[in-house]
């Protein structure tokens, strides 16, 4: 049996239809194949669903995996592929598209199943599916209405009705006593239409009308009706025998107008029972009365149930035929109730994966009841956390739509400067940023922050939110004294008006801790880190990611205080890829920090682990990300360590193209980067190459985050040696001079890199006494045996290398 994810149940009365289903099965040996209406019934009902059902099942044996995608909206298209992903055993990645490229790729390979069938249902936006359709020797299946599809995407297969021996077999399936005359009637009636047929035997079952009772009604709905088709006549028997039996049940069709059709839980229609009209709530109120109209409009062939009994599945026509039904009044009454039955079915925190299937459930149906144009606060909140879910889930893609949406709806109507326009956009920024577009994000962020701060004041929680993302941008910019001084402003803000144990009081002290690494003040790093990490135990189990953050952040401190043996030690045995998975961000950071207090420390396994960090970096945000780069940069390091210049040399020129495309010329981590390559330019021999290099790294970054900077210092300290290389040793002398007394004031005189600063400076002035003084601090800072000092008496250069926090 193969694996099968998302498959609709098998239709027991599927009949006839074998030419298709031959047909079908050749042509998928071709290429992918779309099933679309006749041309004579282009809004559909005439079966391609339950043939590509069929088909599934009918040939399930043949395929490894079966996976079905209802993918009517983008949203819960990708939110399916996601699940495939799983299924794949593919690592899921921050950013949903790199997830879905894996599972489109992995399927396109072949692995692990070779056989597989995936199908779209209801994919009405070719450019929608087109970048996730697999090749390779699976089958991919379509059904579509939208007649747009080229041969170059998939082979259009128009499924036309039934022909009259099948249309016949069909009723006589659902109603065996029906007699072959009988059942020739009826078929030659409706026209052998599928949907017809299935609403005509489903009334005739549950109202116990003759045939010749059902064909009476029939000629009468068809006089009334100024463009009468089997299906509008059909259906209309069918709900007008459904009002009388039940106006609830009805009225709870009337309701399904305005969702997608995507299933709809009992939940989700109970949330609606303080909200709706006398008729209907009576039924809401209940669980079991809720079911049994649920159950009721599926016997009435007015929707399919999802799992049978606990939610429906409207089709796409019945819904369109349900609204022209209404009047003006009964439009808005209905979409009114609508929105505010998906904002009382909101679960509150987005963030929260437990909130996750609740949030999943209610976004398929935003658009076809149009809660962007809702007047009510709670509706268009429901807009926001829907935003914000679609970001926390990593479908930055749907999170940005969403949010632009709104944003260019809700200034028309509401304002620019209406509090949940302000905060929309905050959400937006976010969702930009996420997807690349940082400049956009930028110029937004700061728009929304002057704004909220005109009309919502300082103090406002949803001001203070968006200032911390403003600091976030400053940081990607470089600018990290000014994301000092926004966060150091916010968090006294958050202290006085929530009190410093606050969550989200927390999360500023943790920002202005990430600007203090940036700025190389790693004590005053270290004591935030400490305090918030100490809240966060009393708060958190230990292995949230919030626990896990802070650990790291500090213990990057003591890794920039030159205690490596302390960062080691507070790393080890936390669990966190146990309790998060290995791919956590929170969990990449304590792996790279890992990994680079080993390789001080001078343990071998720091390359091991540096080089698994950098793919699961890889996987999980892609080639492009300052964190990926940050770990590649880690890894040159052990690479160099390890004397392997070449890889080093790769791996680094290829970080500095990176940072060049992504942070521009000069950010301070663009030119960080640099200086660690004319470190490995000089460990070749190509003296004047490292030196032009340096000297525009180093000029780059005294503007950019000043002399006394850890990185400044870093890079100076090559620059002597580039200087010494090439026969200026005056110069290199003043340099190395100015470097060691900058280090000793930022980072005292036992801190290793100033130990190896006072090492080079004496070897180059040839003081054996201050030479032999640094050796014995080295020795005793990084003990026996340890590759640096063991450098330092063999009369070696000491390199100061670059380690980049996280921005």
């Amino acid at each position: 049996m193969p694996i099968r994810g998302g498959l609709p149940s098998r239709n027991a009365r599927f009949v006839g239809r074998e030419d298709l289903l031959a047909r079908m099965r050749g042509l998928l040996g071709n290429g992918p194949v779309v099933l679309l209406p006749s041309a004579d019934h282009q809004l559909g009902g005439t079966g391609r669903t339950q043939l590509a059902v069929e088909y599934a099942y009918r040939y399930a044996d043949t395929y490894d995996l079966v996976w079905w995608i209802p993918a009517e909206q983008t949203a819960g298209m990708r939110a399916a592929l996601v699940g495939l992903a799983q299924e794949l055993r593919l690592p899921e990645a921050r950013d949903i598209n790199r997830t879905l490229g894996a599972v489109r790729d992995a399927l396109s390979r072949g692995e692990p199943f070779r056989n597989w069938l995936v199908v779209f249902e209801n994919a009405n936006r070719p450019e929608d599916i087109k970048p996730y359709l697999p090749s390779g020797a699976g089958h991919v299946l379509v059904t579509s209405r939208n007649p747009r599809w080229t041969s170059e995407v998939a082979q259009a297969m128009p499924v036309p009705v039934f022909d009259r021996t099948d249309a016949v077999d069909f009723l006589r399936r659902r109603s065996p006593e029906l007699a072959v005359a009988d059942g020739e009637r009826l078929a030659e009636r409706l026209d052998d239409v599928p949907m017809a047929l299935d609403q005509a035997a489903a009334v005739r079952s549950a109202a116990g009308w003759s045939v010749g009772e059902y064909l009476r009604r029939y000629d009468e709905r068809e006089a009334q009706l100024a463009f009468p088709t089997p299906i509008r006549v059909a259906w209309g028997l069918a709900a007008d025998a459904l009002a009388e039996k039940s106006p609830a049940a009805f009225e709870l069709l009337r309701l399904s107008a305005f969702l997608a059709s995507a299933p709809v839980s009992w939940e989700l229609f109970w949330a609606a029972r303080g909200l709706a009209a006398p008729e209907l709530a009576r039924t809401l109120r209940i669980e079991r009365r809720l079911k049994a109209a649920i159950r009721l409009i599926g016997r009435y062939g007015l929707a399919d149930l999802d799992p049978p009994g606990a939610g429906l599945v409207v089709h796409p026509l019945v819904r369109g035929m349900v609204g022209q039904q209404l009047s003006s009044e009964q439009h808005a009454v209905m979409l009114r109730t609508v929105r505010s039955m998906l904002a009382a079915a909101d679960p509150g925190d987005p963030d929260n994966p437990l909130h996750w299937p609740r949030y999943a459930a209610i976004v398929p149906h935003l658009v076809h009841s149009d809660v962007l144009g809702g007047d009510a606060e709670e509706v268009r909140q429901l807009v926001i956390n829907c935003v914000r879910f679609l970001y926390a889930r990593g479908d930055y893609d749907s999170s940005r739509d969403l949010a632009g949406q709104a944003v260019a709806r809700w200034k028309d109507s509401l304002g620019e400067t209406d509090e949940q326009t302000l905060l929309v956009s905050f959400h937006l920024a976010n969702a930009l940023r996420a997807v690349g577009r940082t400049a956009d994000a930028r110029a937004l962020n700061a728009q929304t922050l002057r704004s909220q701060r005109d009309v919502l004041g300082g103090d406002d929680e949803t001001t203070l939110a968006t200032a911390n993302s403003v600091g976030a941008d400053l940081r990607m910019q470089g600018h990290f004294g000014q994301a000092r001084q926004l966060d150091s402003d916010n968090l006294v803000r958050y202290r006085r008006l929530f009190g410093e144990a606050f969550p989200t009081a927390l999360r500023c002290a943790n920002n202005l801790a990430a600007d203090l690494r940036l700025l190389g003040d790693f004590r005053g790093a270290r004591a935030l880190d400490e305090q918030v990490l100490r809240q966060r135990q009393l708060a958190f189990v230990e292995g949230h990611p919030e626990t896990l953050s802070s650990r790291a952040g500090l213990a990057y401190d003591l890794f920039g205080l030159g205690d490596y043996a302390g960062a080691s030690a507070l790393l080890a045995g936390t669990g966190h890829v146990d309790d998060l998975g290995a791919d956590h961000p929170m969990a990449l950071w304590a792996g790279r920090f890992a990994a680079m207090a080993a390789r001080r420390a001078g343990r071998p396994e720091a390359r091991e682990q540096a080089a698994a960090n950098v793919e699961l970096y890889r996987q999980k945000f892609g080639e492009l990300s300052v964190d990926t780069l940050a770990a590649m940069i880690s890894l040159a390091n052990c690479a160099r360590d390890a004397g392997d210049l070449d890889e080093a040399h790769r791996l680094l020129e290829r970080a500095v193209a990176r940072y060049h495309a992504v942070l521009g010329d000069e950010h301070p981590f663009t030119l960080a980067a640099a200086a660690g390559l004319a470190g490995v330019v000089r460990a070749t021999g190509r003296f004047p190459e490292a030196r032009t290099i340096d000297a525009e790294a180093l000029g780059g970054l005294r503007r950019s985050v000043g002399a006394d900077h850890p990185f400044t210092l870093s890079c100076a300290n090559g620059f002597a040696a580039d200087l010494i290389a090439t026969g200026e040793a005056q110069p290199a002398r003043e340099i190395a001079l100015d470097t060691l007394n900058r280090s000793r004031s930022l980072r005292g005189a036992d801190h290793p890199d100033t130990l190896a600063c006072a090492f080079n400076l004496a070897l180059d002035t040839g003081d054996d006494s201050s030479a032999e003084a640094a050796i014995e601090g080295l020795q005793k800072v990084y003990g026996d045996g340890h590759p640096t000092p063991a450098r330092a008496l063999a009369g070696q250069r000491l390199e100061t290398e670059i380690e980049l926090p996280p921005l």
